[in-house]
């Protein structure tokens, strides 16, 4: 029934019913690794809270970590000096000085003053007022307990003009503290922001989650009106074609009048004809691409049809960046605890540095090297487990694509399928899941060290060791990109096939090499689409979101809408962001199943549907006519081995771009 084309492809034929296909479990060894990870990553973080005493690695004390520093780098409530002073009291200049209690009520004949003039001032309240001027006190205002720091809890600007009154009485004179007011007012923003959000809330989520929603959902929909995703490429390619071409003829014309205007110089001129050049270069090199995918992007048109039916087939999809996200937020409640308990184990110590002229005192926190080396392996476990949870839901949407595809009657297929594909990636993947993020892992572990040690080098001037340095991080960003680029088609051969990472990946290499032309049209469509689907709906959503704001709700509780309605786009920008990716990994799915099916079956038996199946054949038919013409004029074989080389240039451009 079924013929395989290639030997390096798989032999196995029967995909009819991937739901009832035997599986079995991959790379099952590096999902224990994962959990081992897991559980050393426990240990680790026992030892830093002190559940388990251990010399090697030393606990640690989050309060350190947000307890305030004085103006001499000591930190409050820590320091054996200010160690009975756990809170921070803002000076006029927003220099803390570290206090038992923070005040309750304001009184203007007392003051926090830095520690040497404490006692002076103490014993004659007025001189308080003339080392306010000099930013060395500050009279006591109102203020309540926020991260161990006295914030002011009444208006500073009235406390001031009643400060002034006093200081009046002993013939004192104070001027605008205006620091205190500019941090009041900064605070009166956030308080205007924050209560505009919770008065709009329901308009802020209901339409930057709930309605930003549908008209993804629509976006989708739309693409499968016959005719319109056509023109709608098409009219792109076109326009930049034109704009190319259009530009560049600008620019000659441009430098042709500015050589006879006796004005510009021969260099601006030059330059100018230099980018006219570039710009015709462009237009060919554009034109000569777009000749070469011509079919192939029709062949990208009924791609993206057909990922797009079977996404709103399948809606319970999008539930699955929820459980994504939610299986992060559960790690990083964990992780963030061990991290924090591990960043205040270090030694507080303050150093000081001097800046035109002015000293200026900071706290830094010196760590033993077990705790870098524990810092490392949290971060790696992060890097392992976020990749890890990345890949897992990209097996379950390769899943639920790939089983619509090679299933006949697709009428039949709901979301009973995305549940079916989330059951099979956990029982029988998740190890090609914890294998192919384990290298991103790697990969972004050995970035973060070189990142670590580059800073290093920059502070000893090592200008050698920078460069060297920056080489190989450029060669490690281009391998993690790529290999995320081959794992993510890995995890579509292991959804369709059931193989192993190593397998998968070395069958994926040589099916994009061998279909390079079609990924680079499907990429290029999709790529478009997905860049318009993302911004559509967040800007179409915040819209509809001002109109009902601005002419619907009630604005007695609003200060302004501005702040709500950029929220409401960040919301609606990460819910398209959110469809965007799934339909992408989506239509590289169905890319890779059509290739399956192509390549494993015969014409009447093959899974695709009658609009792609036409497109596939109006593809075959042009190719076997030119292999015909080609065979009846032998006397251009020459000509045609030229234009065979040229296709194969052209390929490795495609391939680099």
């Amino acid at each position: 029934m079924a013929s395989v084309t290639h030997e390096d492809d798989v032999k196995e034929t029967d995909v009819v019913d991937m739901r009832e296909r035997k599986r079995r479990c991959t790379d099952v060894i590096f999902f224990f690794g994962l959990i081992a990870a897991w559980f050393c990553m426990t240990i680790v973080g026992f030892i830093v809270c002190g559940v388990i005493k251990d010399k090697s690695l030393p606990s640690g004390d989050p309060a350190k970590l947000s307890s305030p520093v004085d103006y001499l780098g000591h930190t409050c409530g820590y320091h054996s000096s200010v160690e009975n002073k756990p809170y921070g009291y803002y000076m006029a200049n927003t220099a803390v000085v570290c206090v038992k209690d923070c005040p309750s009520e304001n009184d203007y004949t007392k003051f926090f003053c830095h520690y040497d003039l404490q006692s002076d001032v103490d014993g004659s309240y007025y001189k308080g007022y003339t080392y306010v001027e000099t930013f060395s006190c500050m009279y006591k205002i109102k203020t309540k307990v926020f991260f161990n720091r006295c914030v002011p809890d009444t208006n500073v600007q009235n406390a001031l003009n009643e400060a002034k009154k006093y200081a009046s009485a002993t013939n004192e004179t104070l001027s605008d503290s205006s620091s205190y007011a500019t941090s009041n007012d900064s605070m009166s923003w956030f308080n205007t922001f924050i209560a505009d959000v919770c008065y709009l809330r329901g308009y802020i989520f209901g339409f930057g989650i709930g309605i930003a929603t549908a008209v993804s959902f629509l976006y989708l929909y739309l693409l499968r009106i016959p005719g319109l995703l056509f023109t709608a490429i098409w009219s792109v390619i076109i326009s930049i074609m034109v704009l190319l071409f259009v530009g560049s003829w600008l620019l000659w014309s441009l430098a042709n009048t500015w050589s006879t205007d006796g004005v510009h110089g021969k260099n601006e001129i030059i330059t100018m004809r230099v980018f006219a050049y570039f710009g015709i270069i462009m237009t060919v090199l554009y034109v000569c691409v777009i000749v070469v995918l011509r079919s192939r992007i029709q062949l990208a048109i009924g791609v993206v049809k057909q990922a797009s039916r079977a996404m709103t087939a399948m809606p319970s999809v999008i539930l699955l960046p929820i459980i994504q996200t939610f299986g992060v937020t559960c790690f990083l409640a964990v992780w963030v605890v061990y991290v924090f308990y591990l960043a205040s184990s270090g030694e507080i110590v303050t150093e000081t540095t001097t800046k035109a002229g002015i000293s200026y005192s900071y706290r830094t926190y010196a760590y033993t090297k077990n705790s870098k080396y524990a810092f490392l392996y949290l971060l790696f476990c992060w890097f392992w487990t976020s990749e890890f949870i990345i890949a897992a839901g990209q097996l379950i949407i390769a899943l639920s694509f790939a089983s619509w595809y090679f299933t006949r009657d697709k009428s039949t297929v709901g979301n009973t399928n995305v549940i079916w594909a989330f059951r099979t990636t956990a029982r029988y993947h998740l190890g090609t899941a914890a294998f192919g993020s384990l290298i991103i892992a790697i990969i972004k572990t050995i970035r973060a060290v070189l990142a670590y040690i580059e800073r290093k080098a920059k502070k000893s001037g090592n200008k050698i060791a920078q460069y060297i340095i920056c080489i190989i991080s450029c060669c490690l960003w281009c391998l993690e990109k790529c290999m995320k680029f081959l794992n993510k088609h890995a995890y579509i051969l292991t959804a369709i096939y059931a193989y192993s990472f190593c397998k998968a990946c070395r069958r994926a290499f040589f099916l994009l090499l061998r279909n390079i032309l079609r990924v680079a049209a499907v990429n290029m469509v999709a790529s478009f689409l997905l860049m318009i689907g993302k911004l559509f709906a967040p800007v179409f959503t915040t819209f509809l979101c001002y109109l009902a704001v601005a002419y619907g709700a009630p604005q007695v509780g609003t200060t302004g809408i501005i702040a709500p309605l950029i929220l409401c786009f960040v919301l609606a920008y990460w819910i398209s962001g959110m469809f965007s990716e799934m339909f992408g990994m989506g239509i590289e799915t169905i890319l890779f199943s059509f290739i399956a099916d192509e390549e494993m079956y015969k014409v009447e038996d093959r899974f695709a549907e009658a609009e792609l199946m036409s497109t596939l054949q109006k593809t075959a038919q042009a190719h076997k006519a030119s292999k015909a013409g080609t065979k009846v004029h032998q006397v251009h074989i020459t000509a045609s081995k030229v234009n065979f080389f040229a296709v194969d240039i052209m390929k490795v451009f495609v391939f680099v771009w």
